[in-house]
């Protein structure tokens, strides 16, 4: 990657890049962790629509835009919960995801003074991840709604 990219509030029409990058990512690393069931639950969860809905809720989306397109995203749920945290598979390990964390959590503290700590419902493939963000785990590994993943958490 011969340039950064530029980290910004999401935007009206950012919808379709955003599930773009989610279901890129999902094909290329979360599938074999979701039975039918979940992966039906996860593709209504990114569809465009639904994206753009909750962004006027109780949401929060950052966008990573490289030459005009998104590349990757993360998405606070009240500022305290990350509901997502994807970054296109051609562009992992170039310190995108850090970055997208570090504006998002930035943002929050800010938004929630108290705030004392973050969440997350980690997919097994990003446990590691998380765990050198400093996040630990909060509760042994589970499944739900035929997703596996494991609760961490990062105290402030």
């Amino acid at each position: 990657m011969n340039a950064a990219p530029m980290i910004r509030p999401f935007r009206p029409g950012d919808e379709i890049g955003a599930a773009m990058v989610a279901a890129a990512c999902f094909e290329d690393s979360m599938r074999p962790f979701y039975t039918e069931e979940g992966g039906r639950n996860f593709a209504t969860y990114i569809y465009p629509e639904a994206i753009a809905r909750r962004q006027s809720g109780t949401h929060l989306m950052f966008v990573a835009v490289l030459e005009g397109e998104i590349i990757g995203l993360i998405e606070l749920e009240e500022f305290r919960h990350i509901s997502m945290l994807f970054v296109s598979p051609e562009f992992q390990q170039c310190g995108i995801a850090s970055r997208l964390l570090e504006r998002a959590l930035r943002f929050a503290k800010k938004a929630s003074p108290g705030l004392a700590e973050i969440t997350v419902y980690s997919s097994p493939g990003a446990v590691g991840a998380y765990r050198a963000w400093g996040f630990v785990e909060s509760a042994p590994a589970c499944e739900a709604s035929g997703v596996r993943y494991t609760p961490m958490k990062l105290i402030l």
